[in-house]
């Protein structure tokens, strides 16, 4: 009998798993902004050690199942924006 179940790789974050870093400029004062972390890290104080709650994400239009929220802040200024980082296979 042929198995039929197919294979999906885990995906993770690359920016939560410190392979790429935040490289844009603030569009207010062109300074550099800085990795707020996941978005959900802001909704208790454990939520940064559990899983990500997929529920949570999928209420914000920049997420998708093979992206890892994060907000992206200027601490000069306090410009923010949230954005979807597209997950990779990490081996």
């Amino acid at each position: 009998m042929k198995d039929t179940k197919e294979y999906f790789p885990d995906l993770d974050c690359p920016l939560c798993n410190g392979l790429i870093r935040v490289e844009k400029r603030c569009p207010k004062c062109n300074q550099a902004l800085v990795d707020g972390g996941t978005l959900e890290s802001y909704f208790g104080p454990y939520s940064p050690y559990e899983e990500v709650d997929d529920e949570l994400q999928s209420f914000f239009p920049e997420y998708a199942n093979d992206r890892c929220l994060h907000l992206i802040y200027c601490p000069d200024c306090g410009w923010d924006k949230r954005i979807g980082i597209p997950k990779i296979v990490i081996e």
